[in-house]
């Protein structure tokens, strides 16, 4: 493994010994301060994981199964990116029944509301007392309201406002349709001896400028509790 060792540097030789677990540390290289932290919040969620304790992927003895969840929380939310940390908390909550990631008031608290929460949430809203419930609740209007003002403004750009055939649509509407443009692009596409040309990939131009009634929305959760709907 030496001649690997040169080719690689200490950061990408840290990078593969954070997936192979601690099995590899004596193969491949120690860990400074950050990566051992990093190493420990891993450990603490996927050291759990049956499979890979039976393969030898991953084991104990970093000290990462001795953090508190509110400890586990604050320390992936210094050590990783957003994206990240949304995969590590729902994981934990739906994939290995770490309910107090969202039933602790003080750990729901601190996490950013986001879809993936909002799944973790109502799959264990029943375990919740009356105040992590209203935390929940309010996670919940959030997100819900960061979804629909999202779908509000494709659906408003969508069925109303001026045609701009500089700017192109991926939702299949009829008067998002462009003749012209789907003609020219699809002219490779004529067979002379059916006489027909045929359409592979049709143009869509998008709408700018909606200027439709904002009016009310209703939405609902499916598969929820009176309490999520607005």
């Amino acid at each position: 493994m030496s001649e690997l060792n040169d080719l690689l540097t200490t950061r990408e030789l840290q990078r593969w010994r954070l997936i192979l677990g601690e099995a590899a540390e004596t193969t491949l290289c120690g860990l400074d301060d950050n990566a051992r932290q990093i190493d420990h919040a891993l450990e603490w969620l996927y050291g759990r994981d049956p499979e890979r304790l039976q393969r030898g992927e991953r084991s104990g003895g970093l000290g990462g199964s001795n953090l508190t969840t509110p400890e586990w929380i604050n320390s992936i939310h210094t050590l990783f990116p957003q994206q990240v940390i949304e995969r590590l908390e729902i994981d934990a909550v739906l994939r290995y029944g770490i309910e107090d990631v969202v039933t602790n008031l003080d750990v729901l608290e601190r996490m950013q509301p986001s879809e993936s929460l909002l799944r973790a949430v109502l799959h264990t809203k029943h375990l919740m007392n009356p105040e992590v419930l209203a935390a929940a609740r309010r996670i919940v209007r959030q997100v819900v309201e960061e979804i629909m003002a999202r779908l509000a403004k494709e659906v408003r750009q969508a069925f109303s406002g001026v045609r701009d055939r500089r700017c192109r649509s991926f939702i299949p509407l009829a008067r998002n349709f462009d003749f012209k443009s789907t003609l020219r692009a699809n002219l490779q596409h004529w067979h002379p001896q059916h006489g027909k040309l045929y359409i592979e990939s049709p143009a869509l131009t998008a709408a700018l400028n909606a200027t439709v009634n904002n009016g009310n929305w209703s939405y609902w959760l499916i598969k929820a509790d009176r309490w999520w709907t607005r």
